[in-house]
């Protein structure tokens, strides 16, 4: 990722450990990004959002609060930018129910906790060039799980209305150009 696009991002760094999100900050910063916050809980977390835009979030499963899984959940369904940025989500003891807990929450990628700076940087990197439509509906809100296009089963399409999707472009301009 070349320095402008770092300069651009604004982190929301949501960590259960302090100490570690005060490291990781530091090692961000020093990569040349825009701004990172790193909040102590949730309800901090929601404050900040309410007067800076990020455009980019990293959270522990066992961020204080809500945890990691529902507080990307609640940002998938709010109706800021931020429910189209990229979301990381870092499990500590990623068994299959937790992973699909944290893609049906609409994270855009899940890394293994604990972070060090180059496995960050990569799932940032890696987040950031996710290139699938965000997809908003009553029953899921994050990015496009489908990997194939393919015919409804049976040839039935079971629907009543089809979702909203978020191009790649139309994210883009939201989070500027990110």
């Amino acid at each position: 990722m070349n320095d402008t696009r770092l300069e651009k991002l604004h982190i929301l760094l949501a960590l259960g450990n302090l100490q570690a999100a005060d490291s990781l900050k530091n090692i961000l910063m020093r990569q040349r990004v825009g701004g990172v916050f790193a909040p102590t809980d949730n309800r901090d977390a929601v404050e900040q959002m309410q007067t800076r835009a990020y455009n980019m979030v990293v959270v522990d499963e066992a961020f204080p609060t809500l945890g990691g899984i529902d507080f990307c959940r609640f940002l998938r369904l709010t109706t800021t930018p931020m429910a189209v940025a990229p979301i990381i989500i870092g499990l500590h003891n990623p068994d299959q129910q937790s992973v699909l807990q944290a893609r049906d929450a609409g994270a855009t990628k899940i890394a293994i906790m604990p972070f060090s700076g180059a496995s960050l940087m990569k799932a940032i990197e890696d987040a950031a060039a996710d290139q699938r439509p965000i997809v908003q509906s009553t029953a899921y809100n994050g990015p496009d799980r489908r990997v194939r296009k393919a015919a409804p089963p049976r040839g039935i399409e079971r629907r009543r209305k089809d979702p909203e999707i978020i191009t790649p472009a139309e994210r883009r301009r939201i989070l500027g150009d990110i």
